[in-house]
Parts: C-alpha cells; structure tokens; sequence
C-alpha cells in the first residue's frame, strides 16, 4: 500500500510530500502514544525503512514501475495475509475493527523482538489476556 501511496506527490511550503509520508506521520503518532514507547519507537523504525523502500520502488521503472510494484506486492501481501490467517483459522482482527490494521503490525514487530528476548513482560501481560501467543525466545529456547 506505500508504494501506491507514494505515486502521488503534492507540495506543502517548501516540502513535497506523498499520501505514503502522511500515513506514516499519523501511524507514527497513534504507535507513540500507545503506551509501549519503546515498541512504538520500533515499530515506527521498521515503517519508516518500508516507507524508503516504498518511495524506492514507487519511483522504479523496473517491472512495470511503481504501479505495477505497488499492485504486485498489494496483491501478494494480502494473499499472505488471508492464508495465514486461513490456517490459523481466524478472521483478520480488521475485520471487526479498523484499527486492527495498525495492531496488526504492531504485533508482528513485537514478535521480531520477543524472539531474541525483548518485551518478556509485555508478551507476558497479553499472555495474561489473550491466552497463550506461541512467541519462541531464540536468545533462551525452550527445552
């Protein structure tokens, strides 16, 4: 979705912008005020190198340019999505709430860094509510 939303560009002041940059501010914005500063911070790193890539490829001739790569990886992305989701055999959570598409990566950052060990206590607390998540700790594994 970036990539197609760094097609467009506009001039505000001195700055030209995109849709892809404003996303990332307002996303950037709900991550840091979510109670986790620390993932937030993280999480807004990891979006802000998929924003580079993004303006990257929107700005490609290769394969089509960027339409054809902003189609292209929308399309498997969210067939990524949909059978994983099909073999968890649970609806994507946006479905029920909009929001779920900002908790969704959200989630998947925090994944990245329980496996080395990072946020024991945060993923200790959703374990608390939602039940057991199946994070592995590559740092200490289980035995």
């Amino acid at each position: 979705m970036l990539v197609l939303l760094s097609l467009h560009r506009f001039t505000v002041g001195d700055a030209t912008l995109t849709p892809a940059i404003v996303v990332f501010v307002l996303a950037t914005a709900w991550y840091l005020t979510r109670g986790q500063p620390a993932l937030g911070l993280a999480v807004s790193l990891v979006n802000a190198l998929l924003l580079v890539l993004a303006q990257a490829l929107a700005n490609s001739t290769w394969l089509a340019g960027g339409l054809g790569w902003g189609v292209g990886l929308f399309v498997v992305g969210w067939g990524i999505q949909y059978v994983g989701h099909w073999y968890e055999g649970r609806k994507p959570a946006f479905t029920d709430d909009i929001v779920g598409l900002l908790v969704g990566p959200m989630f998947v950052v925090l994944e990245a860094l329980a496996m080395v060990g990072l946020f024991r206590g945060l993923i200790a607390e959703i374990e608390v509510h939602a039940g057991p998540t199946h994070i592995r700790n590559l740092a200490h594994p289980v035995t």
